[in-house]
């Protein structure tokens, strides 16, 4: 059973991919933020970068809408998010599905592909997803960089996602990953 920050702390990342805020998650939630990654980066439609960013949120969508869409409405609430969320993260049969996931998206995130993500890449992250400004940005960025070297390795941030699902210290700095939950 989740716990009461895990609650918020998914609550949270529920309205990150809450792309037109409207209460539910939606295809079309996750064809923007695809449509983000394109204007933002200047990625052409018909190119590699462009169908690998639009086939794994395409794949992510059809398997949440598969596996937590339970009334079968094509769209995906909050209750239904926490829902599949608490069966990820207490069933040992998911295999770490969670992580897998955010293991893709991170590479996504990481467009110069030198397995880290610079403080503007988590900037742009921040911005398709609505979670905060560059200012915030920057600041959660600062905590999350424990190295202070403008970087923050694929390992790291597999670590703090990690902390972010399964923390329950409201002092963990995974926690802020897709900033401030409260």
């Amino acid at each position: 059973m989740l716990t009461e920050l895990q609650k918020k702390k998914l609550t949270h990342y529920f309205n990150a991919f809450d792309v037109d805020k409207n209460g539910t998650l939606e295809k079309s939630d996750f064809d923007k933020i695809v449509n983000g990654y394109a204007k933002t980066y200047k990625i052409t439609q018909n190119s590699e970068t462009y169908q690998y960013i639009s086939s794994t949120y395409g794949k992510r969508w059809d398997a949440l809408a598969k596996e937590a869409d339970t009334n079968t409405d094509n769209k995906v609430s909050l209750d239904e998010w926490l829902s599949y969320q608490d069966k990820l993260l207490n069933d040992p049969k998911s295999n770490f599905l969670w992580l897998r996931v955010a293991s893709m998206f991170i590479d996504i995130q990481d467009i110069d592909k030198d397995g880290t993500w610079s403080l503007e890449e988590y900037k742009i992250m921040y911005k398709i997803h609505g979670v905060g400004d560059d200012i915030l940005a920057a600041e959660i960025f600062s905590k999350l960089d424990f190295d202070g070297d403008g970087k923050i390795s694929k390992n790291d941030l597999m670590n703090l996602v990690a902390d972010f699902y399964l923390s329950d210290n409201p002092q963990a700095p995974g926690n802020l990953f897709f900033g401030t939950y409260e």
